[in-house]
């Protein structure tokens, strides 16, 4: 007899159907991560336990996140060839630097956690932006929109790992887990404000880079 699956299996399934019948794909750990993260902030807004916070999630509320979630890829142009995608942003090259140097951490997390899913989504990531750096002609990079907010949800996912209890990357201690996630988070936050930046003109740097 089959083990009866738990809760987050269940409905992570119910949400890669309702977003397929949407039009998009995301892997099992994906939809596993993204509820996680889900029920983790209902409990912290409720101030409610995961079982109550499990309870709270219906199938229609399932069925209006994934609608949502839906409209919040959509940005991200999945499918997309990222290479050949209009490039609006204009994107300093310290951020650059900072945007890779953010992917690099967050592929140690993938790295040290086997996942070997997230470390090829990062890598692909990662070289995109470097082969679109490559073809700039000068210090302002023209770059996707999309491939901009994949990067930040990319790093958010790493950053609500770590905070989960994810293995640390070698060098860091448990008292830099705090840290190392928020650090993370900011860099996602900047990278988004950056793809909304729109015709403001040029952004500056969301925050000095700090060795870590």
């Amino acid at each position: 007899m089959s083990p009866r699956p738990t809760w987050l299996a269940a409905r992570s399934a119910e949400l890669r159907t309702a977003l397929l019948d949407l039009g998009l794909t995301i892997t099992d750990a994906q939809a596993q991560t993204i509820l996680a993260d889900k029920i983790s902030e209902h409990m912290t807004l409720t101030r409610v336990s995961r079982r109550t916070a499990q309870r709270d999630f219906t199938e229609d509320r399932l069925l209006a996140f994934a609608q949502s979630l839906a409209v919040s890829l959509s940005d991200e142009a999945p499918g997309t060839d990222l290479i050949a995608f209009e490039r609006t942003i204009a994107m300093p090259i310290a951020a650059v630097g900072l945007t890779a140097a953010a992917l690099a951490e967050a592929l140690k997390v993938a790295h040290i956690n086997l996942d070997d899913t997230e470390a090829v989504t990062g890598l692909s990531l990662l070289s995109t932006l470097g082969m679109i750096t490559a073809e700039a002609h000068s210090s302002l990079v023209p770059t996707p929109r999309p491939l901009l907010l994949r990067i930040a949800r990319y790093l958010d996912a790493a950053a609500a790992s770590i905070l989960r209890g994810a293995n640390l990357p070698d060098g860091l201690d448990e008292t830099h887990r705090p840290y190392f996630a928020d650090i993370l988070a900011q860099d996602a936050d900047g990278i988004r404000a950056l793809a909304n930046n729109g015709d403001d003109g040029t952004p500056t740097l969301w925050r000095t880079p700090t060795p870590r």
